[in-house]
């Protein structure tokens, strides 16, 4: 079976993550009761030694130089082939966290090769809520529902969005329809929890 780009190039970040998020972990907790000590080493036995690369082990800057360099190969193969969007949807998600900005580009080249991606538009309402542009966010969303009228995620979002606009009742109203019409789906399940706390605030 045949690995497509998408799954391998995700499958390399999350690596990286995982990996920088237990070395940042050590680091943080370095000196404390159960910490692994500056001198711990390895076990040298068959079941460790695949997972040597260095003598003493990679460091925090080496996992973080080598995810570097990854973005930055990525960020080039997607500059030399724009119309490559499996890469350009990765390259979008790896950057939304740090660098909305250059994400919310790369999704907007994407949409220029197919303008009909919901999957595109709803990382976009995501970009926009995040970045506390709510108008953007409805614009995109709204893009959705024309496209999908039907778009469990987009009409959540849709709750969401009217909540940050302060019509909280509009919201209740949104999330109690998609929990009724959608009881047995995982957006059914979290609207409805989301319309009852909301009642509670009220």
């Amino acid at each position: 079976m045949k690995i497509k780009p998408i799954f391998l190039y995700l499958g390399i970040f999350l690596v990286f993550l995982a990996a920088l998020i237990i070395f940042s972990q050590v680091t943080k907790e370095s000196g404390k009761p159960g910490a692994i000590s500056q001198n711990a080493q390895m076990p040298n036995d068959d079941v460790h030694s695949g997972m040597r690369s260095k003598e003493d082990g990679p460091s925090k800057n080496d996992v973080m130089k080598e995810a570097i360099e990854k973005m930055n190969q990525l960020k080039a193969e997607v500059d030399k082939n724009p119309s490559d969007t499996s890469k350009t949807r990765v390259l979008a998600d790896m950057l939304i966290a740090h660098e909305p900005e250059q994400a919310i580009k790369y999704y907007e080249k994407i949409l220029k090769v197919d303008s009909k991606r919901t999957d595109i538009l709803l990382q976009l309402t995501y970009a926009h809520y995040n970045r506390g542009d709510v108008k953007q966010a409805i614009e995109y969303n709204n893009k959705v529902l024309a496209i999908d009228k039907n778009n469990l995620y987009a009409l959540y979002n849709s709750g969401g969005l009217a909540q940050a606009q302060g019509d909280k009742q509009q919201a209740i109203k949104i999330w109690k329809e998609i929990a009724a019409k959608y009881p047995k789906t995982e957006v059914g399940h979290i609207a409805l929890q989301a319309s009852k706390q909301l009642e509670k605030e009220k």
